[in-house]
């Protein structure tokens, strides 16, 4: 290692750099009828045969200070991760209605496998950065997977149109405790913090000729406080074979806090993996299972804040809602992510990879992949598109950018009553709402905890319930003023920690205090205990 550049800080350069191609997009349709939410406007951004690639892969998502929006992908020669690509861009004015000619902002020389393009903007400077890794296979190593990269980043001043040549920040991850040479930002986008800095999360990995839970997959962040000056590596999420973390986004809360949510990396149908931060990313929680949004394919999925701060909070989360790569979906949360109300579908058919950003005018955009190439593997697609929509949209008209009718109330701070043979504790919990969940120890079926649930408004509402699945969880019902909801609900685990969200059924509310009751009734076969652990209610306008 260079002794001028330490694990901890790079120094950074730039100078100008820049190739070209072209690719046409027909322009979206603009059509909003009267009185209805207007439907969603989709472009073609980019597609498989373009110049002679195979495929369009993994993509990154962004707006500009400048109003922009910046769409990138791996434009791949040959559709395998450790192919020769170049690294593609195109640039919106309109808010993705059209879209500039196609840029190979790294182009490859036939054998250069350049990967995932991750854009970073600067909410301060304009600055633009992007983020990709240039990928190595070991000798020997027949299949089409990366053994190690090199990391590095560029820069743009002017909206994209130039960038700067890339600077190497490999040194960072050097040497690693793990024995790690694969290191991979992103994808999708990194974020700029409320405080200014920025911050960029990075997946790495053994050799592929590991078996897979022997590649100590793992994310982390590194952090610029000098607007992309210097970068420093930051924290990691604790290494844990139960949770192979890599393809990953980064969430700000409005309290400073941070989150990590990303995919399981070894394949099957799985929750998101989630980790917590509350010291701006040097220290990370243990990672749980969080199957608020049932558990879907191993995939990239986007990630977005759409408002927060002095608005009500929402962000937006875009996947394949399939056991397979099908069904691309959109789904908004207002409690930060606990529980996902609204959700709609943009295709039904095939679709891979996707990336959300929120757009001026209280719009969303999504970059997602559809449809298969004839010829390529139905992992990755044949159009990439940019689908933009409203919150009206989106939440079938119970949304318009207001204030928000969605009610969530934490357990843990609501008056509550319980049978007397039942110990209730409060548990610390950074997966939990507010950081904390009551956890009730049961010694027998029909004992419960019950909760005063002071409803501010009355209406018609879908109620979702969240709770942590612990060891020896035991299996509850959840009456509402006397009213059954929904099933029995399993919450039980074997080992790993998990959070999970119910929807539990629509009921019409008064205005005024209802009694939220959940009863233990079963327990898991060769189960021992009877735990139970509700963290969260939440009522969501019916549509």
């Amino acid at each position: 290692m260079n002794p001028a550049i330490s694990r901890r800080s790079l120094l950074l350069g730039a100078a100008g750099a820049t190739a070209v191609g072209s690719i046409s997009a027909p322009p979206s349709p603009a059509v909003e009828a009267s009185g209805h939410p207007r439907p969603p406007q989709e472009s073609l951004v980019f597609q498989a045969g373009h110049d002679g690639l195979e495929v369009f892969h993994v993509f990154g998502l962004t707006t500009t200070v400048a109003g922009s929006v910046l769409a990138f992908a791996e434009a791949r020669l040959q559709q395998h991760d450790a192919s020769p690509h170049h690294l593609a861009m195109r640039r919106s004015s309109d808010g993705g209605s059209t879209w500039d000619p196609i840029r190979y902002v790294r182009a490859s020389d036939g054998v250069q496998s350049f990967v995932n393009p991750t854009p970073l903007v600067d909410r301060t400077t304009g600055r633009i950065h992007l983020f990709s890794a240039e990928c190595f296979k070991d000798a020997g190593n027949a299949g089409g997977s990366p053994d190690s990269s090199r990391l590095s980043v560029m820069s743009s001043d002017d909206d994209g149109e130039t960038w700067s040549d890339p600077i190497d920040l490999t040194a960072l991850f050097e040497p690693d405790p793990n024995g790690r040479r694969l290191h991979m930002p992103g994808p999708g986008h990194g974020i700029c913090l409320s405080d200014g800095r920025l911050m960029m999360q990075v997946w790495h990995r053994r050799e592929i000729a590991f078996a897979a839970a022997e590649r100590r997959y793992g994310v982390s962040v590194i952090v610029s406080s000098d607007g992309g000056v210097t970068w420093a590596a930051g924290g990691e999420v604790p290494l844990d074979a139960a949770y192979p973390l890599n393809e990953a986004r980064l969430l700000e809360r409005p309290d400073g806090s941070l989150v990590i949510f990303g995919r399981y990396a070894s394949g099957g149908t799985h929750p998101r993996i989630v980790s917590h931060s509350s010291d701006g990313g040097a220290n990370w929680s243990p990672a749980v299972l969080d199957a608020a949004a049932r558990p879907v394919n191993a995939i990239d999925t986007g990630i977005a804040r759409i408002t927060g701060g002095g608005e009500p909070s929402r962000i937006v989360f875009s996947r394949t809602d399939s056991p397979g790569r099908r069904n691309m979906s959109v789904s908004i949360s207002y409690d930060e992510g606990m529980t996902w109300p609204f959700t709609r579908v943009l295709t039904e058919g095939p679709a891979s990879y996707s990336d959300a950003v929120a757009l001026p005018g209280g719009r969303i955009g999504v970059l997602y992949g559809r449809e298969h190439q004839p010829g390529v593997t139905t992992s990755f697609s044949r159009d990439i598109v940019f689908t933009s929509f409203d919150l009206a949209w989106l939440t079938a008209g119970a949304d318009n950018g207001g204030a928000h009718d969605v009610i969530t109330f934490e357990v843990e701070s609501m008056p509550l009553t319980s049978t007397p043979e039942l110990a209730v504790a409060t548990a610390a919990d950074p997966a939990s709402s507010g950081g904390r969940r009551i956890e009730a120890m049961a010694t027998d079926y029909g004992q419960f905890v019950e909760v005063a649930m002071d409803v501010p408004r009355g209406g018609r509402y879908d109620v979702h319930v969240r709770f942590a699945q612990l060891p020896n969880g035991g299996v509850i019902v959840v009456d509402l003023d006397d009213r059954r909801l929904g099933g029995p609900i399993d919450t039980s685990t074997l080992s790993v920690h998990a959070m999970k969200s119910e929807r539990l059924g629509q009921l019409r509310l008064k205005r005024g205090t209802h009694r939220v009751r959940f009863t233990v009734v079963d327990k898991q076969v060769d189960a021992s205990g009877l735990r139970f652990s509700p963290d969260l209610i939440s009522l969501a306008p019916a549509v």
